[in-house]
């Protein structure tokens, strides 16, 4: 794998190319998408080197002028900030996978390489363009991923091949794609080439599911189908203590976050829809909001991302389940209406139990199975209601 992400950074910095495939995960970069899009990537320059006719054509080419296209893995995150996603550095050290051999949205000019490039878009673990990348729509070939349709978002061309399926992991429907392409391919050895694209795709998708937990309740029957599938490929000694160690070791890089500042969690893992700011933690937001200047931190980022209101969101996995959250804006009338949106959506019931806070509306979640995702479709509402 190494030796494809050297030769895909190098010939892209080259501009050494003919057609160029981006395959973009989404903005918070957590596991899911980095991995996501860096397996896919790999899958699809192993695709194209196995479907064109290199025996055919070798000798009638001159290898110092050729050009071949390229498929890169984007990650939305800057690379001064990947040590904020504390499991994703982790995971990559484990699979040996340094940074200066991945790409992040700050080393390339994306609108540059639009206009001087033939280029494609693969999303992953997301489809709806952030603001910033709206200019890419017209470039979407594919999407892969694991929420529900934003039918109101969609700006793509009729022809995008689009996999979109309400599962645990987006890892999973990366799998099953994967694993449909080389069926046409009458293939069936990527796995075999790259055993660390298997690894990194089971270690996702036991992580997203907490094990397959019943309490989060986030895993499917597909999620689990992929899983038993990656095993075949990795043959553990023992599946379930194999299983275990790695969720647990994934928790704990993940919750690895004493050393960083309320600043810095704030850019851990976080999304933006309109004008509402949504910070994800790996630790309570009861615990974040004792971190120093806190509050300041929170009003700092609303100015800087150009947001009027943020919504945070809290778990705990070191014990039982626990999920909580917080509403912080100057404005008091959003936040009411915010607030009350959220406590009175059905589809799911987030089930918010309101708890006293003088400095913003705190409450806990006792739907442990709602993550950021369930909240897009209130905030929208709310969006709507405010425009």
């Amino acid at each position: 794998m190494e030796d494809y992400l050297n030769y895909t950074v190098n010939v892209l910095k080259s501009r050494n190319y003919v057609n160029l495939t981006i395959v973009l995960g989404n903005e918070s970069c957590d596991l899911d998408s980095a991995v996501s899009s860096l397996v896919y990537a790999t899958f699809l320059h192993w695709q194209h080197q196995k479907m064109k006719c290199k025996v055919c054509t070798r000798n009638k080419r001159d290898e110092s002028t050729y050009k071949d296209d390229i498929f890169v893995s984007l990650l939305d995150v800057d690379r001064q900030d990947l040590p904020l996603k504390t499991e994703v550095a982790f995971c990559f050290k484990e699979h040996s996978l340094r940074d200066n051999f991945l790409l992040f949205r700050d080393d390339i000019d994306l609108k540059n390489l639009v206009e001087d490039s033939k280029i494609n878009i693969v999303l992953v673990d997301h489809h709806v363009l952030s603001k910033k990348y709206e200019f890419l729509s017209p470039y979407v070939t594919e999407i892969i991923d694991h929420r529900p349709i934003d039918k109101n978002n969609w700006s793509y061309k009729d022809d995008v091949r689009s996999t979109i399926e309400i599962v645990g992991s987006c890892c999973t429907l990366v799998t099953q794609r994967i694993q449909d392409l080389s069926a046409l391919m009458n293939r069936g050895d990527f796995f075999d080439d790259y055993e660390v694209c298997a690894d990194l795709l089971h270690s996702v998708i036991l992580l997203d599911t907490v094990n397959f937990s019943k309490e989060v309740n986030k895993a499917t029957p597909h999620d689990k189908d992929k899983v038993q599938f990656l095993e075949t490929i990795l043959k553990p000694s023992d599946c379930m203590e194999e299983r275990k160690i790695k969720v647990q070791r994934l928790v704990e890089a993940r919750s690895d976050v004493a050393l960083l500042n309320a600043a810095q969690l704030l850019r851990k893992d976080v999304k933006i829809v309109g004008d509402v700011f949504i910070p994800s933690f790996p630790i309570l937001v009861e615990v974040y909001l004792r971190k120093p200047e806190a509050l300041k931190a929170v009003s700092e980022a609303l100015s800087q991302r150009k947001c009027t209101v943020a919504l945070l969101l809290g778990m705990d996995l070191t014990g039982d389940l626990r999920r909580d959250g917080a509403i912080i804006s100057d404005d008091a009338e959003k936040v009411e209406k915010f607030s009350k949106i959220l406590q009175e959506w059905k589809s799911p019931c987030l089930q918010l139990s309101p708890e006293e806070n003088s400095e913003c509306f705190f409450f806990k979640q006792l739907n442990l199975s709602a993550s950021r995702k369930q909240y897009i479709a209130p905030i929208n509402e709310f969006l709507n209601n405010c425009n």
